[in-house]
C-alpha cells in the first residue's frame, strides 16, 4: 500500500506543479468610454439634410453616333468635302453615282442681285415663316436663296407649295447635279454634334445634302 500512496502523492505533486506554471486567464479590456444614454438623440428632418453628403460623380452625357451621306459633289469639289471631313476627323468613303441618281430637285429664290440685297430678301423672308435659307456664292448660282434641296420630286413641290401659302411668289423649282461624274460621301459613325457643322457647308457646296441612313 505505501508504493500506491506513494504513487499518488507523486501525481498530486505533479498536478499541483502544472497548475502553478498555467497563467491565469485573461482579461480583456477595451479603452472606450462608456456609453452616455442621455446624450443619445434622434435627429430631426432638417438636422439631416443639414449632414454633409458625398458628392454624386457627374454625369457624363453619352455620346451618339450615327452614319450618313453627304453629296453629291461634282469632281472638282469631292476633294474639298473631304477635306473638312478629314479635319474633323472623320472616316469616309466615295460611293459613285449615275446622273440619275446625282439629279436633285432645287427649290430657290434666283439671283437678287448681290449679297446685300440677299440678306434683306432673308429677312423679308424670315417675317413670313420661312426659317430654312441659305444664300449661294457659286460660280452659276451667285446670290441665289437656296430653299430646300430634295431628291424626291414630290417633297420639293410641295415645299414649293408652302411658300406660295406663306406669300412668297418668287421662290422656283429646278434641276441641279445631272452632269456626270458626282459622288457622294458614306459618314460611318459620326458624332450626332456634328451635324450643325456639315449642314451650315452648303453655302460652299449648294445642292448637297446631308442625311442620315442606314450603318453599312
Amino acid at each position: 500500500m505505501k508504493w500506491l500512496l506513494g504513487l499518488l502523492t507523486a501525481n498530486l505533486a505533479l498536478l499541483a506543479y502544472f497548475s502553478l506554471g498555467m497563467p491565469s486567464a485573461v482579461e480583456l479590456r477595451i479603452d472606450e468610454p462608456p456609453l452616455n444614454p442621455e446624450g443619445i438623440r434622434l435627429l430631426a428632418a432638417e438636422e439631416i439634410e443639414a449632414l454633409p453628403r458625398r458628392a454624386a460623380a457627374a454625369s457624363v452625357p453619352v455620346q451618339e453616333f450615327a452614319c450618313y451621306e453627304w453629296g453629291t459633289f461634282p469632281r472638282t469639289s469631292l476633294a474639298s468635302a473631304q477635306s473638312h471631313l478629314s479635319r474633323l476627323a472623320l472616316e469616309s468613303r466615295v460611293i459613285e453615282h449615275t446622273p440619275q441618281e446625282a439629279t436633285r430637285y432645287w427649290v430657290y429664290i434666283p439671283n437678287v442681285g448681290s449679297m446685300q440685297r440677299a440678306q434683306a430678301h432673308m429677312d423679308e423672308l424670315r417675317a413670313l415663316g420661312v426659317t430654312d435659307m441659305v444664300v449661294v456664292q457659286d460660280q452659276r448660282s451667285a446670290n441665289v436663296i437656296s430653299l430646300g434641296v430634295f431628291k424626291d420630286e414630290q417633297l420639293a413641290t410641295k415645299l414649293l407649295e408652302d411658300l406660295r401659302s406663306k406669300g412668297v411668289s418668287n421662290a422656283v423649282k429646278g434641276v441641279r447635279n445631272q452632269e456626270r461624274g458626282r459622288s457622294s460621301l458614306y459618314i460611318s459613325n459620326m458624332p450626332l454634334t456634328l451635324v450643325p457643322e456639315l449642314e451650315s457647308l452648303q453655302v460652299e457646296f449648294p445642292g448637297s445634302e446631308l442625311k442620315r441612313v442606314t450603318c453599312q
